[in-house]
């Protein structure tokens, strides 16, 4: 018989530990007999050893059984988590009277009750209590635990530098562990987490589709600042991405993109200012915590997980024309000119008679699939952990090829990481070591928009086997002018060795200190080191189209960026945390930290490469015309000093506050600091003594805090006199100034507000609503300036963004049974916020001339409108008697006449609401998962109508098109249509035509698995566990908008398949 149980007699005043394996029951007696002889309390029977306090002695008892044989009951069972783990150490007690049992290795008890009906009370550290009422009929049960409220993994919320205890946290956040990542996806972490939180937004990326080599466009709560600086200065640096922190460090989206799923414990979003503002001037945004799995005790444990994904891209979201469709709008567009005349129009009639005998011999070509595969993603994990008490180790490996769904688009991750942790009586000393390798891959086949716009009615391929550079060749008969005009081949580039390439690698070392100094007192330190290098090189080969009539010393081109970082970031904290008397609580937290981050980056174009080389820049001619080799460098500091003081009575009444001083390089030397703060408040209703009754409320918490947060992610504006870039002119050598310096620059303060709501109800019903506010002033915005300054714009403060918004979430569990394990549970999620500007007057007056002088342009800038407004010339639709449409002036007249100044908001692109519906059903070891995403209220600018059925150009009608460029443009008077004439093929502005509601349903995922665990067979097999799935993604989409989704490179639907197993 095994015990392993630690069991404290608070009335004898003794402590007894038993840590004895496989004793004889005889010694087990025999010590508890002599330790315990005269007290009233253990009792052994049946090779099950019963330790419990007893109102009956044991000689009454054993004279009580002795009496009423008949009446005792023989009760057996098997107690488990909820992962079918088995629980040693259970107390089971029967409520009314009788002595309590221990479960033993595997779970299992006896208990002898002497009534019926009785209940069985189930008690365990860490675990909700439990009472099972037995039956008659029935001696055997299976019991199912689950984690108590109290349990630490539970209490304490993982906010990055530092913990929150969850009971009295005022914060907003949600918390994501391992098993609820893995039960929406196995390959990415960031569309997981889009599924289960709404505040988390990934934005479509209409034009780069499911490119693995693109970084997602990501924002919580939509975001703090303007992206006119991005639009100034070309950056692809996403001024509204939230704060990375992994392991207690910063981090950057492509490290979080590329991380293996398998390696991920818990991941918290951090919203409001209570939880951001500990991070100061960087947590404006927001902030994602990622803590990755720690090394437990216990003897070698390996775990693998691998995960097969099959993909096809999407191609029913291209309505585009077959050969003989696009043979006849040609026609009816008139790019043939008149037929009939054979004295004028003998070679219109040429080319239209060789394109109907292709058609007429069947050619139909559908380009759209040649560029196209079938991908097959893999991804490999494995991970070894164990140790001792004293010594813990975690070591793993990871493995991912992704290919992309065009050929040749690929992305390969290599990684490792080594955690090691040495305990010693009150100290901690841990150090992790993360590598991590990734390429990226995207061929020669180019845009796959030069597919999408080939003319079905051509081949790709001569009939001889050779790939023809051009697909044809001719003057356009169109208007009043001829035009030379050629149809480029998209097979014959795509058959070169053109490439663009990209390879990361990264080598971050984090060491830290815990030592608890007193049992209230703690301190820690932390050190991290990493380094990084980025290089990417781009080729064109030089027998591309694109060079066709260029000298040979300009054919061919090869670019390469280089880029190398190098950082380290050190912090210290000093916590304490004491119960002060009679319920009063008190948690402070001092911490400082410093960052330094060096950058240095070179780069250079060659051109001129003979046919034949495979992008050798040896081999180049020169460098590009008017240019030479670059390089830059620069460095930036951050030091931080926080102050964070929790305070709860009881854990009812909660309050929080945070103070940080933050100084950066970033800003003007003026202007180097800023402080920032966040003060929280909340009170645990259902812990009050009037709610004692409410077994019913199991949470209830209303909770609000203000604060003010800072966003860096801006360009480096710190320039303490000039910036020049080297060039030259017709006397040689020379400098251009390019900046110079705004000594008192601020920075961007963003003011944040929110309250909020999370209830908990049986257990069954879970309730969490949020509202909030966003204000950000000022604004770090690039002004333009006058030429005669020397420089094209001044980064200035001036403005604010102003964001309202609200979140919900519910969750009900319709089936509940955890004994039976069949549960059914489904949830609703969403979100919705708009964001206002204002204070810039006349600034950007400029900005708004210029969009409106370009007739395509849908933005404004005005105070009091939204960033994402949609403005354009409002539209009566097409008039009926002549094909042309007909417009509305500001003051309401119509109009044939198309003018800019007439421009109005028509809508915005922000949806009402957008969130997940999600049902969930768990039946024994089987698991099943949907999810579903809906947006509401969204208008969207219709790019394919735009350009693939109205916007078509003399020179646009040689491409394919849109089919109802075709079936639904008018042709005649009468015509009712949406879109006008096919023969007029002027340039089309922009009206309100193009701008359509895009309300959508979509399948975002579902997910089955099984798990195999304790079955037969899998102990054979020396598994601890093993665990199958299937999963899919972007199932189908329902929408009001018909329109191309992936212009430069299709979106994809896939199916993934995982094993993960325990040795």
């Amino acid at each position: 018989m095994t015990f392993i149980r630690r069991f404290s007699m608070k009335d004898a005043n003794i402590r007894l530990t038993l840590r004895v394996m496989k004793i004889t029951i005889l010694f087990f007696s025999l010590g508890i007999s002599l330790c315990y002889a005269n007290d009233n309390i253990y009792s052994i029977s049946d090779k099950q050893g019963f330790i419990s306090k007893s109102e009956e002695t044991p000689e009454q008892l054993k004279l009580q059984q002795q009496q009423n044989p008949e009446q005792r009951f023989t009760i057996t069972g098997v107690v488990t988590d909820i992962d079918g783990e088995a629980l040693i150490g259970v107390t089971v007690k029967p409520k009314s009277r009788g002595v309590a049992s221990i479960t033993g290795l595997k779970g299992e008890f006896v208990v002898y009750v002497y009534t019926m009906p009785e209940t069985l009370v189930f008690t365990y550290i860490g675990m909700k209590s439990k009472e099972v009422n037995l039956k008659q009929d029935k001696k055997d049960y299976k019991v199912v635990m689950e984690s108590a409220e109290n349990e630490l993994g539970s209490v304490v919320v993982e906010a990055g530098i530092i913990q929150r205890n969850r009971m009295g946290f005022t914060g907003s956040y949600k918390t994501v562990d391992r098993e609820e990542l893995l039960s929406i996806g196995n390959m990415n972490v960031l569309q997981s987490l889009k599924t289960i939180d709404p505040a988390f937004v990934i934005k479509d990326n209409n034009q780069m589709g499911s490119d693995p080599n693109t970084m997602a466009n990501i924002s919580v709560r939509g975001g703090s600042t303007m992206n006119i600086t991005a639009i100034l200065d070309d950056t692809s640096v996403n001024p509204n991405e939230p704060l990375f922190i992994l392991d207690g460090f910063e981090t950057t989206l492509q490290v979080v993109n590329d991380i293996d799923i398998n390696r991920i414990e818990s991941i918290t979003i951090l919203k409001d200012a209570g939880s951001t503002a500990i991070y100061g001037s960087k947590g404006a945004n927001g902030v994602i915590v990622i803590e990755t799995l720690k090394p437990k005790q216990g003897s070698v444990m390996i775990s693998y997980s691998g995960d097969f994904q099959f993909a096809a891209a999407d191609l029913s979201v291209y309505n585009l024309m077959n050969a003989e469709e696009k043979l006849q709008y040609e026609l009816l567009a008139g790019r043939y000119g008149d037929i009939n005349d054979w004295i004028n129009n003998e070679r219109g009639i040429g080319d239209y008679n060789r394109h109907k005998t292709n058609v007429a011999r069947g050619v139909d070509t559908y380009w759209l699939k040649i560029p196209i595969q079938t991908n097959v993603t893999q991804s490999h994990s494995l991970n070894i952990s164990g140790g001792s008490n004293e010594f813990l180790y975690q070591v793993g490996v990871n493995f991912r090829d992704m290919e992309g769904v065009m050929k040749g688009s690929s992305r390969e991750s290599f990684g490792g990481n080594m955690r090691l942790t040495y305990r010693k009586n009150n100290l901690n000393v841990s150090n992790n070591l993360s590598i991590s390798i990734t390429n990226g891959y995207t061929g020669s086949w180019g845009s796959f928009s030069g597919f999408a716009g080939a003319n079905p009615y051509y081949e790709r391929m001569n009939t001889d086997g050779t790939i023809p550079q051009d697909l044809d060749h001719y003057v356009s008969l169109i208007g009043a002018a001829f035009s030379d005009i050629v149809a480029p081949n998209p097979y014959y580039n795509a058959m070169l060795t053109s490439r663009n390439d990209t390879r990361n690698n990264s080598i971050v070392n984090n060491t830290s200190f815990d030592w608890h100094i007193r049992e209230n007192l703690r301190w820690q330190a932390s050190l991290s080191i990493n380094t990084s290098t980025a290089d990417a090189v781009t080729f064109k080969d030089p027998r591309h189209t694109d060079y066709k009539d260029l000298d040979y010393t300009l054919q061919g081109e090869y670019r390469a960026n280089n880029s190398r970082n190098w950082g380290y970031n050190a912090n210290t904290t000093l916590s304490y945390s004491h119960s002060l008397w009679n319920g009063h609580n008190l948690t402070a937290i001092g911490r400082g930290s410093l960052q330094s981050a060096f950058f240095s980056g070179d780069s250079y174009i060659a051109t001129g490469f003979p046919k034949g080389v495979e992008g050798i820049p040896s081999y180049a001619y020169s460098y590009k015309e008017n240019t030479r080799p670059g390089y830059s460098e620069s460095v930036n500091r951050n030091v931080s000093f926080l102050a964070a003081l929790n305070y709860n009575y009881r854990y009812r009444y909660l309050f929080d506050f945070n103070y940080t001083l933050d100084g950066s390089t970033v800003f003007g030397r003026n202007k180097k600091f800023q402080d920032f703060w966040s003060a929280g408040a909340g009170w645990n209703v259902n812990r009050e003594p009037f709610a004692k009754d409410w077994e019913w409320m199991k949470e209830l918490k209303i909770r609000g805090s203000y604060g003010i947060n800072g966003n860096q992610n801006v360009s480096n504006l710190s320039t303490n006199v000039y910036s020049y870039y080297a060039g030259s002119d017709i006397f040689g050598a020379a400098s251009y100034l390019s900046g110079f310096a705004n000594p008192d620059l601020r920075w961007q303060v963003v003011k944040k507000a929110s309250a909020g709501v999370d209830a908990s109800i049986q257990n069954r019903l879970n309730v969490s609503f949020d509202v909030y506010k966003t204000d950000t002033d000022p604004l770090v915005v690039n002004i333009d300036q006058k030429p005669s300054s020397g420089i094209s714009s001044y980064p200035i403060n001036m403005g604010h963004i102003s964001t309202k918004g609200l979140e919900f979430s519910v969750s009900y569990h319709i089936i509940r049974d955890m004994e039976k394990r069949i549960m059914l549970n489904v949830r609703l999620t969403g979100g919705s916020y708009r964001s206002t500007y204002g204070g810039f007057e006349q600034a950007l007056a400029n900005l708004t001339v210029k969009n409106g002088q370009n007739p395509n342009s849908l933005i404004q800038y005005r105070d009091g409108e939204s960033p994402s407004a949609l403005w354009a010339v409002r539209s009566l639709g097409i008039d009926p008697a002549t094909g042309q449409e007909v417009f509305l002036t500001e003051d309401g007249v119509p109009t044939f006449w198309y003018n800019a100044d007439d421009r109005v908001k028509i809508a915005d692109r922000t949806p009402k609401i957008q969130g997940i519906f999600g049902v969930s059903f768990t039946y024994k070891k089987l698991i099943a998962n949907v999810n579903l995403r809906y947006s509401l209220g969204g208008y969207n600018f219709n790019s394919a109508l735009f350009n693939k059925v109205e916007n078509i150009t003399s020179n646009n009608v040689i491409y394919n098109q849109d089919k109802r460029a075709l079936y639904d443009r008018w042709q005649e008077p009468g015509d009712i249509t949406e879109f006008k004439g096919i023969s007029l093929t002027r340039n089309t502005p922009i009206s309100s035509r193009f701008i359509q509601r895009d309300n959508y349903l979509r399948g975002e995922s579902a997910k089955i698995s099984y798990d195999f665990s304790k079955d037969r067979w899998i102990q054979t097999l020396a598994l601890k566990d093993l665990r199958v799935s299937i999963s899919v993604n972007d199932l189908f989409t329902w929408s009001t908008m018909k329109q191309e989704r992936g212009i430069d490179y299709p979106f994809q639907r896939a199916v993934s398949m995982g094993v993960s197993a325990r040795f």
